[in-house]
């Protein structure tokens, strides 16, 4: 399955009208459509085999669609991590700029 990010389309462009243009390249598992967005909308589109959503990148890229040039590439992953949180330092290993050493007391040695 693959996932084709589709920028940049006219805000009247409805589910129907991305299904008759990319369905041309392949069988479409889903298409969620947000194209109510000022000054343009975006969409998804979700295609069985990955061959499929390649030749619609490469075909439908800067055309021209219901008065809008397209923007269509690779959906980005949203299975990202978050960056890892910094810890703070342990009170052990602060370091001498922040806090001097603990003192240690010395025992007399036997003569």
């Amino acid at each position: 399955m693959a996932k084709v990010y589709v920028g940049n389309i006219d805000r009247r462009t409805e589910k129907r009208d991305l299904e008759q243009e990319f369905g041309r390249f392949g069988k479409i598992r889903q298409i969620q459509i947000w194209a109510d967005r000022h000054p343009a909308g975006f969409a998804f589109v979700e295609y069985e085999d990955d061959r499929d959503a390649e030749d619609a990148i490469k075909d439908l890229d800067d055309r021209q669609f219901l008065g809008s040039r397209l923007r269509v590439e690779w959906a980005r992953s949203t299975g990202r991590k978050a960056p890892p949180r910094r810890r703070s330092p342990s009170p052990r290993r602060r370091s001498a700029s922040r806090s001097p050493p603990p003192r240690r007391s010395r025992t007399p040695s036997p003569r």
